[in-house]
């Protein structure tokens, strides 16, 4: 099981949810939400929101939501259409690790101090 898989589970036990329960919050058939919690299928791209409305999560759970995201995956699909130019230049610019440390450093702090 993958670190987001077991906090899923801390999630719904917390709550009181069974398996079946969270799987019919977040529209899933819960096979597939399973698949999710056992690592066998991809963490959809759209499933950290869904979780943080689904169970209104704390500005805590919220942080350690998408810590378990990013230690449980190694590949995240990222459909760039939906986004402005800018956007896709500097998501293109950190994959192909054109950006140095410092950079990105600051580009941290300043998503820290919006999401305060």
């Amino acid at each position: 099981m993958t670190e987001f898989g077991r906090y899923l589970r801390i999630i719904r036990i917390n709550i009181g949810d069974s398996a079946r329960d969270m799987a019919k919050k977040l529209m899933l058939s819960p096979s597939y939400l399973s698949a999710i919690e056992n690592g066998k299928r991809n963490i959809p791209i759209d499933f950290e929101k869904q979780l943080i409305e689904a169970y209104n999560l704390s500005e805590k759970d919220k942080e350690n939501l998408r810590r378990a995201i990013l230690n449980s995956s190694d590949t995240i699909r990222i459909n760039l259409t939906e986004y402005a130019e800018k956007k896709q230049r500097l998501l293109m610019a950190i994959v192909g690790d054109e950006i140095g440390a410092d950079a990105i450093d600051k580009m941290v702090g300043m998503l820290d101090e919006e999401n305060k």
